[in-house]
C-alpha cells in the first residue's frame, strides 16, 4: 500500500534462518544381478592345512600373490558390503583344469566341504565328493603312454541344473544380508597328494541372486 501511494516501503530486516532449496539426491536403484559369487584358494601338495574361501579377496593365503578376476569376484573379504544382499541357491566346487586324474581323486576323496555364514558354526558340512561342479567337461581322455593320468575330467554331468541345492525345505533361497560374514572351509582327512611340487587352483562358486 505504501508503495501505491508513492512512498518507499521500509526495507525487510535481514535476519532469521535462510534456506537453500536445492535437488534432493536419487534414491539409488539395485537391480537384481543373477550371477554367482566366487572365491579362488590354492591348494598345494600334502596339504593338510585346511583352505578358507570367501576370506581374503585380495591374495592367496598359500602365496600371498594378489588374486584377479578371474581368481575372484568378490569386493570384500568374507561379505557383500552394504547395501547388498544376497539370495543364495545352492553351490558349485571346481578344481583347476589341467589336474591329473590322480591329483583330482585326492583332492575329492581326503576333502570335507563346510560352509559358515553369520556365525562360526558349520550350516552345511558334506564330503567333497558330493560337491558338483556343473557346466563342464565330462570324464576323462587317454594320450599314449600318459593314459593313466588323463586330464580332462568333472565332477557331476555337465549340465547346468547339476549344482547342490542349498535351498529351504519350501524351495526359498537363503538371503545374505550385507553384513553378514560367510566362509568355506576345506579340511582334509589326510595330506593331499597332488605330484612333487604341485600347486592347483580350486574354486567355490555361490549360485544365486545378487
Amino acid at each position: 500500500m505504501l508503495s501505491y501511494l508513492a512512498q518507499a516501503a521500509p526495507a525487510s530486516p535481514r535476519s532469521g534462518v535462510q534456506y537453500v532449496v536445492g535437488t534432493p539426491p536419487q534414491t539409488p536403484v539395485l537391480r537384481p544381478l543373477r550371477q554367482p559369487l566366487y572365491d579362488t584358494e590354492l591348494m598345494a601338495n600334502g596339504q593338510v592345512n585346511k583352505v578358507g574361501l570367501f576370506v581374503d579377496n585380495k591374495r592367496f593365503a598359500l602365496t600371498g600373490a594378489a588374486k584377479n578376476e578371474g581368481d575372484t569376484n568378490m569386493t570384500q573379504s568374507g561379505q557383500l558390503g552394504y547395501p547388498l544382499e544376497f539370495d543364495l541357491i545352492g553351490f558349485l566346487f571346481e578344481v583347476q583344469r589341467g589336474a591329473t586324474r590322480t591329483a583330482h581323486n585326492n583332492i575329492y576323496n581326503r576333502t570335507v566341504w563346510k560352509w559358515y555364514f553369520g556365525q562360526n558354526v558349520p550350516w552345511l558340512r558334506n564330503k567333497l565328493t558330493k560337491m558338483p561342479e556343473g557346466i563342464g567337461p565330462f570324464g576323462s581322455v587317454s594320450v599314449g603312454a600318459a593314459a593313466g593320468e588323463a586330464s580332462i575330467i568333472a565332477n557331476g554331468v555337465g549340465q547346468v541344473t547339476n549344482f547342490y541345492n542349498f535351498t529351504t525345505p519350501d524351495r526359498k533361497a537363503r538371503r545374505i544380508s550385507s553384513t553378514e560374514s560367510f566362509r568355506n572351509d576345506l579340511e582334509f582327512g589326510q595330506a593331499v597328494v597332488l605330484g612333487s611340487g604341485v600347486t592347483l587352483r580350486v574354486t567355490t562358486f555361490m549360485l544365486g541372486i545378487l
